[in-house]
């Protein structure tokens, strides 16, 4: 993962990381998470894009989108993912923080 993809699956969970964990929250849209990231929303999906084909690549299953497969799924199973993997915890949200750790615009062959 590139700077700017973690800080994307970060901004995605922030709400679950910030949760108490006992109930299921609500995902921020894609201009609210470009929008806190400080990107364009072509940006945030075209990043978006990268992160899901590289996880499908590595064998994670429903983030690749298809018939019937709406991108609000595909996020909230990144999330998922994300979370249960330990890609990211509480302790990565300073990491929102910081303006432009990556700012990695060409991240499709990482």
């Amino acid at each position: 993962m590139t700077p700017d993809q973690l800080r994307l699956v970060i901004a995605l969970a922030e709400p679950a990381l910030r949760g108490d964990g006992r109930a299921a929250t609500t995902l921020p849209t894609n201009t609210e998470v470009s929008r806190r990231l400080g990107w364009t929303v072509t940006r945030f999906n075209r990043k978006l894009d990268n992160v899901c084909q590289k996880l499908s690549a590595q064998g994670v299953r429903g983030l690749h989108g298809g018939p019937g497969q709406l991108a609000s799924n595909r996020r909230a199973r990144l999330v998922e993912y994300a979370i249960a993997v330990r890609m990211v915890s509480r302790d990565d949200l300073y990491l929102l923080d910081i303006p432009h750790i990556g700012d990695d615009d060409d991240d499709r062959d990482e």
